[in-house]
This record gives structure tokens, sequence and C-alpha cells, in this order.
């Protein structure tokens, strides 16, 4: 059955390839096609090996993935209206842990739209269908979620320098366990600003944001003590310049209000910012580089919202025209916030931190093809028991445009 789902699946994306050639400059269409292997030595983010032993009846964490990715981008050009469609299919195969299997799903369409020379936007809608990780629930269960992003953004180029704009944006999250059912969250998010980008590449931006959270499927229990509905009010300011040719720095600052609907949780207030630089060292040597304290939400029962702390650098080294070395060192703190005022130990809060390694050998052979092996590695550390964990991943992709 599997067999003859990936061939059909294949014989619809080669064949659109085969579209007739007077739609050439009207109809533009990308198949694509990849494959890859990969070994994760602690599939499911266990901390130690007696807590997978209790888990499930056996230590060993490891598995090896095989996954086909198929896919296809369809851009339709009407005047000055374009239309972009794409779907994608990935089918993943565990050597052990066979319950996993799974097939994913991405699909989008969006219209990119535009009135006279000063006005235009976007409306885009994606659905993705995909198994949630296990980075914070080292359950073995496949649990199936569904994410619908919807977005619509209009611009008005009130001088040649300066856009005003506005965006509407809704993100509805589904899972299909009952256990994660406390998870499932409607955002809806409402943004103004200002941008300002001039010739030298000077960019400034003053925005006001909204955010809207709500749990659909918390029980009254859950609904006292966490709410079942959050608002994030946003002031937000950006930045970026270019002091030197080579050299780039921007910023985000933004200050932020947090209000819930239920009294038994704080309100909460605080400051975000993330600056980064990217400097070109050589002709084939480039380094970005950011530091940030930032908050944001996260899928968690006991707390709706996470501020990370962190740094991060990033040099990229091309080789030659067709291959490139990508590297990457990070560290984060991240605090949960948001717990129920209920709790007497509420004050101690769960605390992470996160040190992140990888590294990334790419080579494209031709325009169209890119062969990627990668290895990312990571240890985590928590003030809350069998929170932290340690794995190692080794990826190796082969990837074809056609």
């Amino acid at each position: 059955m599997r067999k003859s789902s990936s061939k059909s699946i294949a014989i619809c994306v080669f064949l659109s390839a085969a579209m007739p050639s007077f739609a050439e400059g009207i109809i533009d269409i990308k198949p694509s096609i990849s494959t890859s292997i990969n070994y994760d030595d602690n599939v499911f983010r266990f901390s130690t090996p007696e807590q997978a032993r209790a888990t499930f009846g056996s230590d060993k964490t490891a598995d090896v993935v095989k996954r086909l990715d198929l896919g296809a981008t369809v851009n339709l050009r009407l005047s000055r209206q374009m239309l972009v469609a794409s779907a994608n299919v990935t089918e993943s195969r565990y050597n052990r842990f066979i319950l996993l299997d799974n097939t994913a799903k991405s699909l989008s369409l969006g219209w990119n739209w535009r009135l006279g020379n000063d006005v235009y936007g976007q409306l885009i809608v994606r659905k993705q269908e995909a198994i949630s990780g296990f980075n914070d629930i080292r359950t073995p269960v496949k649990n199936l979620r569904t994410n619908i992003n919807r977005l619509a953004r209009i611009n008005w180029d009130i001088h040649p320098d300066w856009t005003v704009y506005a965006t509407h944006e809704t993100n509805d999250t589904d899972n299909e366990q009952a256990n994660f059912s406390g998870l499932d969250r409607e955002d809806e998010s409402i943004e103004t600003g200002l941008q300002f980008l001039d010739t030298s590449n000077t960019q400034l931006g003053l925005a006001y944001r909204t955010t809207t959270a709500r749990y659909p499927s918390r029980d009254n229990f859950q609904s006292l003590l966490f709410g079942s509905e959050d608002k994030q009010k946003s002031i937000l300011l950006t930045a970026a310049w270019q002091p030197t040719p080579k050299t780039r720095i921007s910023t985000r600052l933004s200050q932020i209000n947090i209000e819930y609907n239920t009294n038994f949780r704080d309100e909460f207030s605080g400051f975000n910012q993330r600056w980064a630089i990217n400097h070109a060292l050589t002709g084939k040597i480039n380094l970005n580089a950011s530091v940030y304290k930032e908050v944001s939400p996260i899928d968690d029962i006991l707390s709706t919202f996470v501020q990370a702390t962190g740094a991060s650098i990033n040099p990229t080294w091309r080789l030659s025209s067709k291959t490139s070395i990508l590297a990457g060192l990070s560290v984060e703190k991240r605090d949960f916030l948001g717990s129920s005022n209920f709790f007497i130990n509420n004050r101690d809060d769960r605390r992470d931190i996160s040190k992140i390694a990888n590294l990334s050998l790419l080579y494209a052979p031709t325009n169209r093809s890119l062969l990627q092996l990668q290895y990312i590695g990571e240890k985590r550390t928590s003030n809350f028991e069998n929170f932290d964990y340690e794995f190692n991943n080794i990826n190796l992709t082969f990837r074809y445009e056609f």
C-alpha cells in the first residue's frame, strides 16, 4: 500500500513537469525530489537509559530513519498578479521505532497582488501535517499535529523610501492524540507599522502588534488555573545598517505585555531584544553572530510563554563554486513563564540551558541538485527532573529540482 502510494505521487509530480511549452512564461512549474537517511542516538530525548527502560522496556534509544520527499511549486503570473501553489509529501520510515512511521504533508496557496504602483500585498493559506517532536514530551507516542496558517498583508508606498503596512494572521494548531489536546491553540495576530528603506540599504521600522492565544480544548480545571486565553501586546522597533560594505548590523527591540483571563496567573511585562552582525571576513568566508533575550509562546500545559536568553555564531566557508561548509555554535537559557499561582512552589519555574553545535558540508554538482551531510548535537540541562537530555544526529540528504 505504501509503495503504490509513493508511486502514484511520483507519477503525478513528474507528469506535471511535462506541461506543454505554450505555458512557458506564464506558468512556471518546479517539481522536486529528495531522499535522506538520518541517524539519531536518542530519538525520544530521554534523560537516562533507565528512563527509557521504564517507558518501553529497553534502553536502546537510537534509530535510523529513511525519508522520501516529493514536491512541486507552481507559479502562475497574470499581468501584475502572481499566484503561487506548492505541495509536499514526506514519507518517514523508522528502522526500530516503526510506531513512528508517518507521512507528513504540506500545502500552501498564495496570491501576491498589486493595485497600481504603490499598493500591494499578500494572501496566503498554509496547511501542515506532521508528528510532533520529543524535546519536551519524551513519550513513545505518534502524535499527528495539524497546523493551519492564514496571512493577509497590505503595503502602501507613501514615499519611495517609506511604506505603511498592516497584517492579519491566524495560526491554528490541533493535536490528534487526546493526551495532548490541552496544547491545542488558536492564535490571532494583528500588526500595523511603518518601514523605511533607502538606497544605502538602511532600514528602520516601527510597529504595534497584538496577539491573542486561545486554548479551546482545555477542561474547566485547566482553564481555571492556566486560563483559556491570553493576550500579548508589543511595540516593535527594527533597524539595520551597513557601516562598511562588508558589515551589516541589525536589531529588533520590543516592549511586550502579557495578560491572562484568570486570577491564578500574574501579568507579565518585559523587554525583548535581538542583535545580529553579518561580516564578510573574505570573499569566501562569512560570519554571522547574534545575541538575544526574547519571550515567545510555547506548547506546554504548565507554562504559556518561555523567555529565551542566548547567543550564537555561524560561520560559512565557500570552498568552491560547488562546495560550502556551514557551522554553528549556540547556547540558550530558557525560563518557562506563566505557572499558576495556585501552586505553592510556583516560584520554582522550570529553567533549561541548551548547548548546540552543528556542522554541514554542502555539494552542488549542478544548479538543480544538492548533496548535504549534516551533524547536529545538543546537550540540555534542567532544574526539573528528567527534562535534561543529550543527543547526536547525522543526516545525509540528496535533493534534485527539475
